[in-house]
């Protein structure tokens, strides 16, 4: 049995040292990586992958601690996957996964990984949805996926998640119109954490005047995560809300389009790669410094320079 079909087999065993090391491949974009994500392909079950977005400081892991609590409670296998900044030195997880979900970070059937943005916009990475993909093979009922924390611009969680809940805290009432445009366009499910704050009745009535979609009103609920208050309804809210998408063919539309947004993004990450390699190869520097010396300008160049990039890229396997 080769490496692959032993480690596809852990996976699907519920082995954890086997998945810690699939995921670990994938988001490295190891050489086996095609091979497994193929394999593991044909056992996808489509389960819920819930994403949680908002500003750092909101108590987004106190929520998601408490959720994992309360969704094992009910039998459910649960798996985590939190999105950290990375470290400027080393490229790995700052924050890690247990230091901030110590509740539910030994509980068995509960699986934590974190994830480093290595300077991803919009709070999630290239892979992310591959890992998810691995997750799902591995036979978690329900995926919780947290965002780094990138305030307004920690949007892109929509590429990842079927449902999202906007985590906030009560002292953003006032701002809430400056942020609109952002976090307050991406949610199914707004969360005001911290409820035992005076503020937060305020906060919440100001939410819910200004989400006002039609029928697709979003959900405005409160919650005091470090006491778990409101976690049960929290998380029985997010998963009606995916089941309602799923009988009414919104979770079809929307992992279409994840599934176009993660191409996009491979695309784009390949020739990121391709030209970063290709720009330290000296008959590409010679030919840049030429074209420039004659005249042309930066533009120009990198046109004519791009289809030698797609040519190396058809010879070379990143």
């Amino acid at each position: 049995m080769s490496g692959v079909d032993q480690l596809v087999d852990g996976v699907l065993a519920g082995d954890t040292r086997s998945l810690a090391r699939v995921i670990s491949i994938v988001e490295a974009r190891g050489g086996d990586a095609e091979a497994i994500l193929s394999r593991l392909a044909k056992h996808l079950r489509g389960r819920p992958v819930i994403g949680f977005s908002g500003p750092p400081g909101s108590g987004k892991s106190t929520i998601i601690g408490r959720i994992g609590e309360y969704l094992k409670g009910n039998g459910l296998k649960v798996a985590v996957l939190a999105i950290d900044p990375s470290s400027p030195f080393t490229g790995g997880a700052v924050l890690g996964d247990r230091v901030r979900m110590v509740s539910i970070s030994s509980t068995p059937g509960v699986f934590i990984r974190s994830m480093a943005t290595r300077g991803a916009r919009g709070g999630v990475v290239a892979y992310v949805r591959a890992v998810l993909r691995v997750l799902d093979a591995a036979g978690f009922d329900v995926i919780l996926v947290e965002t780094a924390g990138a305030g307004q611009t920690d949007v892109s969680i929509n590429d990842v998640a079927d449902v999202v809940a906007v985590v906030v805290t009560p002292d953003i009432g006032d701002s809430i119109q400056a942020i609109k445009a952002g976090l307050l366009e991406i949610g199914d499910v707004y969360v005001v954490n911290k409820a035992d704050d005076s503020r937060s009745s305020y906060t919440a009535s100001m939410l819910e005047a200004m989400l006002g979609r039609g029928g697709d009103r979003p959900v405005v609920l409160r919650t005091v995560a470090t006491r778990g208050e409101g976690v049960d309804v929290l998380a029985e809210t997010l998963l009606r809300k995916w089941e309602q998408l799923k009988s009414g063919g919104g979770l079809q539309a929307r992992r279409r389009r994840q599934t176009i947004a993660e191409v996009a993004a491979l695309i784009m990450e390949d020739f990121r790669v391709a030209v970063e390699r290709f720009s330290t190869d000296e008959e590409f520097v010679s030919e840049v410094e030429r074209l420039i010396a004659e005249g042309f300008d930066p533009k120009v160049v990198s046109r004519k320079m791009m289809d030698s990039i797609l040519e190396w890229m058809k010879k070379v396997k990143i």
